[in-house]
Formats: C-alpha cells, structure tokens, sequence
C-alpha cells in the first residue's frame, strides 16, 4: 500500500536563488513553490513558512485558489521576466530582444525596496517612493555610486528616463492583473500615478535630439573609418536610421529603377505590421554600389572590410619593407593579445563610438548618428515641404515629421523678413 503523500510542506533551501523555499499543493491540484522572504534559516522566512502551514493546516492541507495575496514582488517579476523572454522577441530571428534587458534594469530598484512585499499591497504611495529614489539614485550600494561617479555618469536618471521605467514597472502590474496572480484594484490603484513634468520635479532634464550641422559633419568624415564615412554619408542622404543602414543586403535592394527602393529585413514598426520603403537617390547609389559584392545575402557594411582596408592604408603607408620576421612578431603579437575577430556587420553602438573617439581625437564638437535623421529632415523639409519630409522618413504623420525637423529658424527669419 503506498504511502499517504504528506499535507506538511518542506522548509528548504532553494538552489537558484540561495532563498528559502516551499512547494505545496493548490485546491486545484496543481503543485506551487513559493520563495520565502528573508536568507534561508532566517526569523523573517520561518514566520512565513508558519503563516503558509496555518493556512494549509486549515484548509485539509491545500492552499486556497485564491493565493494571490501570497505572491511577492520578487515573484512576481521572476514570473513576468520568464513571459518578457517569450513576448519580446525579434520578429525575424524569433530570439529576445533588447527590451528584456531594459525590464530588468527597470525592475531592479523595484526588487531592492520592495522585494519581499506583497504584490496585493503594492500601491500608489509606493509607486512614487520608487519613481523619486530612481530620480536621487538612492537606490543604489555605495559600490554602483562609486562606478558612476568614477566613469562620470549621473547618479539618477533622467525625467523622460524615469517615467519609462515606472510605465515598465506599471506593465508588471497590468500582467499580473489580468492574469489574475493579483486583485485588479492593485493595477488600476497604480494606474493612477502619473509622469513627471516637465518643470514641476527635481528630475533631471535632458536636451532634445536636435539636427547637427552640416559643417561639423563634414569636418569629420575626413577624419572618421572609410566604411563609418559612408555610411554616415547615406544616413545624411536618405534619413534612414542607422540601425536600417548597418542591416543593408544586396537582396533588400530593389535596383530596377532609376531611384532604388530598400526594404530593410526588420525595422522599427516591423512589430506593428508596417511596411518600410526607403527611397535611394544617385548620390548614395555611387556609395552603395563600391560594396556589392557576389553574396547577395550578405551584409553590405562589414566591420571585416573595414579592418581589412584600414590594414591595407597602413601597408601601404609603411615606410619599411614588410619582412617575413616582422610578419611572424605581428602575428604572434595578435594572438597574444586574443583581438577579437570582426563581426559580419556593424551595431549601432559601433558607428556612434566610432564618431565619438573621432571627435575627441580631432577636438570636433561631439554628435551621434540619431542627429543626422534629424538633419536629414529639416533639410527634406526645407526643399519638398514636410508631406515629403514625412515619405522619405517613414513617419505616420506630418507632425512627427515636423518635430524631427525642429524650429526652422532661417524659415521664421524669411518670414520677418517679409511680414514683420
């Protein structure tokens, strides 16, 4: 005969995150484990552990349907991280996207106040404690202020910044709720708490994106890697994010005619099910055409290429002959250091720290490539009008058209000119 199964559970140590823990069964029939407030051994968990076996104790040794009250915050993170990773994935490569790391930055002040708190009692006071302490960056170990301040970042982030985050922190809720793991009034309490304003909070404020001027960017292509050089080109020339430049394939390209068409592969409405035309020019055709190659499937813009052009400039530039010994302490001195191989396209990242280091190096006042869609867009506006502006861009209305153009000054100076 077996063995009756036990209605008592096991205070134990969970192996994944070093917690107390304790699995049982719900009136459902289905198995649960709950991590314990407080260190394993700890006063704080064994309290837990006794107000869970009361309720079981009372209950004929199952936990009622309606445990939602049970679910810490910790919890409740860990489970709505597990549905980020399944939710936030590339449309194409079917792999998590960067929006996962960005929940867990956001949740990260949440987990350290309020861990071990009931989710049910989450509210709106709570809610605003953790939007200031993320304005002050008082979150923080002395540890993480220390690396801030030696690599000059901000403690606090930004207003714009801030309210991001609690909208992350408010969708955490607005999950749980709607899949019952907590009482819907915990959301629509949070619900409540708005954005900080601009002007009405000690937040601090960032300077918008404004279009960088044309001068500067020519001081610096000179000076900038020849494939950064290009494509910084294009993005001047096409207002194409640089994100839709550096994923540029030879099969994207519909070259038939005497304007080429761009379909980028992914893009940023790609998840809203938008299509992305992008219109190419002859300018940026003759750019284009020096890196089609006979892969047509293979990425334009190649850090690879690049490393090899660059090596090829400092060959011929050398004003010692190359010999088979100082070919063998070169190659030897490559892998001792262990470089690390050219990726087969460039990020984001790369083009703008590859501005970045220019600038300093030269003394250029320093831009990044976001800067150049924007200038691309006053200066399509200027010559077409801004229903152009808004085509060749991309956007769904003429008013984001427009405030990517910014204040036209010398418009506003014509019209003084004239009327004033």
């Amino acid at each position: 005969m077996a063995r009756p199964r036990s209605t008592i559970p096991t205070y134990r140590k969970n192996s994944a995150t070093g917690r107390a823990a304790v699995s049982f069964y719900r009136a459902d029939g289905t198995r649960t484990e709950v991590i314990l407030p407080g260190k394993y051994g700890s006063t704080e968990s064994k309290a837990e552990y006794e107000r869970l076996l009361s309720q079981l104790r009372a209950n004929d040794g199952r936990m009622p349907t309606d445990h939602r009250q049970d679910l810490s915050i910790d919890e409740l993170v860990l489970k709505f991280l597990e549905h980020a990773k399944s939710y936030y994935v590339d449309p194409v490569s079917k792999e998590p996207t960067k929006e996962v790391g960005v929940c867990s930055d956001a949740f990260r002040p949440l987990c350290r106040l309020y861990g071990n708190t009931s989710a049910s009692e989450f509210g709106p006071v709570a809610l605003q404690t953790l939007r200031t302490v993320m304005t002050t960056g008082s979150w923080m170990t002395d540890k993480e202020r220390a690396s801030r301040e030696k690599s000059k970042r901000h403690l606090g982030l930004a207003r714009t910044t801030t309210n991001k985050q609690i909208n992350r922190v408010k969708l955490v809720f607005k999950w749980a709720s709607s899949n019952e793991l907590i009482p819907a009034s915990v959301h629509h309490g949070l619900a409540t708490v708005g954005g900080l304003r601009r002007g009405r909070s000690a937040a601090r404020e960032t300077e918008p994106v404004k279009p960088i001027s044309t001068a500067i960017v020519e001081d610096t292509l000179p000076h900038l890697p020849p494939i950064v050089c290009d494509v910084v080109q294009i993005l001047l020339l096409t207002g194409m994010r640089c994100g839709e430049a550096v994923i540029m394939r030879a099969s994207d390209l519909d070259m038939t005619g005497d304007i080429w068409l761009y379909r980028p592969e992914r893009h940023k409405g790609l998840w809203r099910g938008k299509e992305r035309v992008i219109a190419i020019g002859p300018r940026a055709q003759a750019i284009i055409r020096k890196y089609l190659g006979l892969r047509i499937d293979a990425y334009l813009f190649s850090p690879a290429a690049q490393e090899e052009l660059i090596q090829a400039e400092r060959r011929e530039n050398r004003k010692t002959p190359l010999y088979p010994s100082h070919a063998k302490r070169l190659a030897e001195k490559r892998k001792a250091n262990g470089k690390r191989r050219p990726g087969e396209r460039f990020e984001v990242g790369g083009i703008n720290r590859a501005i970045r280091q220019t600038c300093k190096r030269v003394g250029i006042e320093r831009w990044h490539t976001h800067q150049l869609r924007h200038s691309a867009s006053l200066a399509f506006s200027r010559e077409m009008g801004l229903e152009h502006a808004r085509a060749a861009l991309g956007h769904s209305s003429v008013d984001m058209s427009a405030m990517y153009a910014g204040h036209d000054v010398e418009a506003a100076k014509d019209v003084a000119r004239k009327i004033g």
